[in-house]
């Protein structure tokens, strides 16, 4: 019996602090203000760089900073861009890491 409660009590700490970030991917926030048309975008930990359109919606619970490591899950958008370095898209949830 004590065994059973030992395993309980470790396995809610266990399970209780992780944190799941299922559906999202890594990434790291890049500022490419120096670039023609461009501002604020994220590079997925594959190389691939995606314009984010609302990123300013997460700026209360991420610092959107060059550099920033972040969780992210979004959907592209298919939207027009002057910056052009990768895919339009809108964030759906992003979290610092």
């Amino acid at each position: 019996m004590k065994k059973i409660i030992i395993f309980s009590t470790l396995s809610f700490f266990i399970f209780s602090c992780s944190k799941s970030h299922e559906g999202m991917t890594k990434a790291t926030i890049k500022d490419y203000t120096g670039l023609d048309g461009c501002g604020i975008v994220i590079e997925l930990e594959n190389g691939t760089t995606i314009e984010p359109g609302n990123i300013t919606a997460f700026s209360s619970s991420v610092s959107i900073s060059d550099g920033q490591k972040v969780w992210v899950k979004y959907h592209e958008t298919g939207a027009m861009s002057i910056c052009m370095v990768g895919p339009t898209v809108e964030i759906d949830a992003m979290e610092e890491r």
